[in-house]
């Protein structure tokens, strides 16, 4: 049996699809998965995620949680200082893995950028200020995404969750610092950039995760993701690699903990 971290999953929103979180649980220690982290996107899932990670860890499986604002919800930036307050309350708490998730995303809403971006800038100064990783999401907005990192740079760190770019944006990400994570569209068929940046990037730089319930990877693509399903993503990067698959494991399994434990990807 594999032992993997999910460190991007939505326990929250597979119970709302129909599959009760102990079940989801029970399948993801039966797969190997040791750890998860529950995401936030906004303040009730935040509040919900570090409610789910008290519920529900236990000796076979640890939960982690993350407080955030995903950049599509728009209508929450408005709690932002609200978010951040609960950051600043929980930031003792050492289930509390990350602020995220946050980010850009210009495929949903391309008209709100500049509000997206302040609102970015507003959680990347509470990384530096907590010392606590960013989850970022990303889409359609690379440049901008690199470009309001380089502004933190060596302030704020994290992770670039559910990678979907080519590799020299890869490498740009990497070069400041911040972990890339692979997701189960790594291994779609026509994900060739994607699986060129998963081949060339430092393997110490790199994570796994679901983004359950989406993404899932072959041989669900298109059902409902799953924790379990983390060890699929694992599989293809074992195909990606030229490390052995026992050193992919190991070194994806110590990145993911690394990142849990709120340390930053240190690149030379």
């Amino acid at each position: 049996m594999y032992s993997i971290i999910d460190t991007h999953c939505h326990l929250d929103i597979i119970q709302e699809q129909g599959q009760d979180i102990a079940e989801s649980l029970k399948k993801a220690k039966e797969s190997g998965i040791k750890k998860i982290v529950q995401i936030g996107i906004d303040l009730e899932s935040s509040i919900r995620a570090k409610g789910l990670s008290e519920k529900f860890s236990d000796e076979e499986i640890e939960i982690f949680y993350s407080i955030g604002c995903h950049p599509t919800e728009t209508h929450e930036f408005p709690k932002k200082e609200e978010i951040l307050t609960l950051v600043k309350e929980n930031v003792t708490d050492k289930k509390l893995s990350a602020i995220g998730e946050i980010g850009l995303d210009y495929y949903h809403d391309a008209s709100t950028k500049a509000y997206q971006a302040d609102v970015l800038h507003a959680f990347l100064e509470a990384s530096s200020q907590y010392s606590l990783p960013v989850v970022i999401h990303s889409r359609d907005a690379a440049e901008d995404t690199v470009s309001i990192l380089k502004d933190h740079r060596d302030k704020a760190f994290g992770v670039i969750h559910c990678f979907t770019y080519d590799y020299p944006t890869a490498k740009k990400l990497v070069d400041l610092g911040y972990y890339i994570s692979f997701s189960g569209i790594v291994a779609f068929k026509n994900a060739r950039d994607i699986q060129e940046a998963a081949e060339k990037l430092p393997l110490e730089s790199m994570l796994i995760e679901t983004d359950a319930p989406f993404l899932a990877p072959p041989p669900f693509r298109g059902k409902r993701n799953e924790p379990s399903y983390t060890k699929f993503v694992l599989e293809k990067m074992f195909s990606l690699r030229k490390e052995s698959n026992a050193q992919v494991e190991k070194t994806l399994y110590n990145n993911s903990l690394k990142f849990t434990q709120r340390k930053a990807y240190h690149h030379d």
